[in-house]
């Protein structure tokens, strides 16, 4: 239950990080061993030195491990998922708790966190596109913006967002009246469907390193999006959980 993954789901990631060895010395850990250790810290966010007690690893090793996998898991993220427009998608902003000051900023809900920006489709929870690195304290219309999120949603033209975004003619947002939302009939229906933003949010952060950043703040970014691989590797594979690592 470390990992929250089954057999197939591992095997899938492994086939497609395999790679021939290269020159200098060998991992210690066989590949598959690695990727459980890497999902594990991702998963529980236990201390590196906690995670090496688990394996039975020194802690360099432990670490050298995490700093290396994170990125490639990261990079598994497709660039281009399906754009078909009958299909709409949803982004919104959530804070990121991370302790390294030089890009968290204060906020509302944390001391110190980042914000990032999750784009997912609406009708099973894919991660179709996220961001993050910008100061929690910041609207969410500033991280969004010149991000590899809005444009993606301006090729796609169909993402509902909620009244934070206000104003970005891109995404379908509630309707304003005298600085407040209009609550007919039409707003009823826009939040519910774009309540499966936050719902794919929540999936998120079942992986506990969305909680509680300890790594560096440059590493969020790679860290956002090995969680998204991960969490859309669980949607497409469908598995049920019985035969978990």
């Amino acid at each position: 239950m470390l990992t929250g993954l089954t057999r197939t789901q591992l095997d899938t990631i492994t086939a497609a990080l395999a790679s021939p060895p290269g020159p200098g010395r060998p991992w210690a850990l066989p590949l598959p061993a690695r990727i459980v250790l890497t999902a594990a810290a991702l998963r529980t966010n236990l201390t590196v030195r906690q995670i090496a007690a688990v394996f039975d690893i020194p802690k360099s090793q432990a670490h050298r491990i995490i700093t290396d996998l994170t990125p490639k898991l990261a990079g598994l993220l497709p660039s281009t998922i399906d754009g078909d427009r009958r299909w709409s998608w949803t982004v919104d902003g959530t804070l990121i708790p991370t302790r390294d000051r030089t890009v968290a900023g204060k906020s509302k809900n944390y001391r110190y966190s980042t914000n990032a920006q999750v784009l997912s489709r609406r009708r099973d929870l894919l991660v179709i596109d996220i961001t993050g690195g910008g100061a929690g304290n910041r609207n969410d219309t500033i991280p969004y913006r010149d991000s590899t999120v809005q444009q993606r949603c301006a090729e796609h033209g169909r993402v509902y967002a909620d009244g934070g975004y206000r104003g970005i003619t891109e995404l379908h947002t509630p309707t304003f009246a005298g600085g407040r939302i209009v609550r007919d009939a039409a707003w009823r229906r826009h939040r519910k469907k774009r309540a499966r933003a936050e719902h794919c949010i929540a999936r998120l952060k079942d992986w506990q390193v969305l909680r509680d950043h300890r790594r560096r703040g440059h590493r969020l970014p790679d860290t956002l999006r090995a969680v998204a691989d991960l969490h859309n590797l669980r949607i497409l594979t469908r598995t049920p959980l019985r035969d978990v690592t």
